[in-house]
């Protein structure tokens, strides 16, 4: 009875998780971010993440340290998760500069990407902020689609243990931004 117990209250903290997480995106524009890169020691990253989170709590935006993650080997049975500590960041202040500052940030921190949350949740995308990445370029965009509560995927994040992705429901060549179809002539021509 103990066990289940402790199985349950381990649940309701979790789903509360998610749902504070949701209530923040459906109130404001936020993002997730992350300060940490393979070249650097756990240690060097922890700290790297320390500061980024100081620099964001300074500008005024609320922060949560969240787990972010990517399959390696996705739907192969050497499919492993690998996990890096990231920054949940709402714009609760509604600063118009909200999005050039977390770009600036993401380069100065040599990340690939930041990914931007619109207020509802729909329409997410990842924003390129690493010269020479393909995925995606400097500067550019490709949208990621819409928050899907408690499901995994190949790029997801986690509150509390429970996963959230941003994914769309169908998709099409026709329904592709134009960044999409780029990307997607770039990796048929590699062939």
């Amino acid at each position: 009875m103990k066990k289940l117990i402790k199985e349950w209250n381990e649940f309701l903290l979790s789903e509360s998780g998610l749902s504070r997480l949701l209530g923040h995106i459906q109130e404001h524009d936020s993002a997730i971010i992350s300060a940490f890169r393979n070249e650097y020691s756990n240690e060097e990253n922890y700290e790297r993440s320390r500061k980024l989170k100081a620099q964001l709590l300074s500008q005024g935006y609320g922060v949560t340290k969240i787990k972010g993650s990517y399959i390696e080997n996705f739907d192969t049975p050497e499919a492993i998760e690998v996990v890096e500590q990231s920054l949940f960041v709402s714009n609760r202040s509604d600063d118009d500069k909200f999005k050039n500052n977390l770009a600036s940030l993401g380069k100065e921190y040599e990340q690939d990407s930041v990914l931007f949350i619109p207020k509802d949740g729909k329409g997410a995308y990842l924003y390129g902020t690493r010269e020479g990445n393909d995925f995606p370029p400097l500067d550019q965009t490709i949208e990621v689609g819409n928050i899907k509560m408690g499901e995994e995927s190949e790029f997801m994040s986690r509150v509390k243990g429970r996963p959230f992705v941003f994914k769309e429901e169908l998709e099409t060549y026709e329904s592709l931004s134009k960044n999409s179809k780029w990307a997607l002539k770039k990796l048929l021509d590699s062939k």
